[in-house]
């Protein structure tokens, strides 16, 4: 009986134990499950930051793009501008190195000998401050030592082909002037040169100093006076 009684006594020590255990496992089990739950709490604490911080990220960076938008906009402005003037400046350049026309308030003349016989060089020098061009023939007058009033026959052109020939401040060109001198003692002796420049209309005067030109007092069938187109070369002259 005894023996039945302590069987019974050590069956219900161990039932105790057993609930005790199970408890011990449902406390654990709470809190590994709580242990879970906070863990997911500070995940989303920490998610919910992180969101944040993407937000503020984004925007700051969109901040940031707008900036920078801003300036590349301000930049690209700018670039369009400086190319403007870029263009303006590459403009002006190729203007003064082709040249305007060269107009008769761009020269002065100078005469020379040639060396060949009834032939003299006449020098057109840029005194401008820029490069200008020229083509074709220029207008020639003979003028007597009495003025402007005592001119000699007209000048006939060449048949040489004009050229374009540009001429930079402090150069410049030439042509030549032919003519057929009096040998009848009769003729008339003429002191200096009418010169237009080629498509211009003003003229100025050449003087030609100890040359001289004597031809015909009266014209005949061949010219007396022909003029050459400018851009006769002399050396390392245009």
């Amino acid at each position: 009986m005894r023996v039945k009684k302590m069987s019974a006594l050590a069956l219900v020590v161990a039932a105790a134990g057993l609930s005790l255990t199970a408890c011990s496992s449902d406390g654990s089990s709470a809190s590994a499950g709580t242990s879970p739950s906070t863990g997911a709490s500070i995940a989303a604490s920490s998610s919910t930051g992180a969101s944040g911080s993407t937000t503020a990220a984004t925007s700051t960076s969109g901040q940031g793009s707008t900036s920078g938008s801003s300036s590349s906009g301000s930049s690209g402005s700018s670039g369009s501008s400086g190319s403007s003037k870029g263009s303006g400046t590459t403009a002006q350049a190729q203007a003064s190195t082709s040249g305007a026309k060269c107009t008769t308030d761009h020269l002065t003349y100078s005469v020379t000998a040639s060396g060949t016989k009834n032939e003299i060089v006449v020098n057109m020098k840029n005194v401008g401050s820029r490069t200008c061009s020229m083509h074709g023939f220029p207008g020639v007058q003979l003028v007597g030592p009495d003025g402007l009033g005592d001119t000699g026959p007209d000048t006939a052109r060449s048949d040489a082909t004009p050229s374009t020939v540009t001429v930079g401040p402090g150069e410049e060109t030439r042509f030549l002037l032919h003519f057929s001198a009096d040998t009848s003692g009769s003729g008339k002796t003429y002191t200096r040169l009418s010169v237009t420049p080629p498509n211009e209309t003003i003229s100025q005067i050449a003087n030609l100093n100890d040359l001289t030109i004597t031809v015909s007092a009266t014209s005949g069938g061949v010219p007396d006076v022909v003029v050459d187109p400018v851009g006769y070369r002399v050396g390392s002259g245009k």
